[in-house]
């Protein structure tokens, strides 16, 4: 998949999300986005969208950034079993 339809798929479902309120659309954004290499993109909309759901304030502030942490979680995932699931080697025929 290209990087332009990525970036635009992924932002028009996080974004659905929030005009809808319907927060799994913006999960699955975010998800879309970081598994698919765009990682920087995905931690990005998700501080916005924690923004735009209004951060708790008090202790959580710091540490409660739901999206954000799942965009962090997802890429990190991805890059850990990267080499399981995605095959980069060339395919062998005979």
């Amino acid at each position: 998949m290209s990087s332009r339809i990525t970036y635009a798929v992924s932002f028009l479902l996080a974004a659905g999300g929030f005009l809808w309120p319907f927060w799994p659309l913006s999960v699955l954004g975010i998800i879309l986005s970081a598994l698919t290499g765009r990682w920087i993109f995905a931690v990005f909309m998700g501080l916005l969208l924690d923004v735009a759901w209004s951060i708790p304030t008090g202790v959580w502030d710091t540490i409660y950034l739901p999206f954000t942490a799942l965009a962090v979680v997802v890429a990190l995932l991805r890059y850990f079993f990267a080499d399981y699931f995605l095959d980069r080697s060339p395919t062998d025929t005979l």
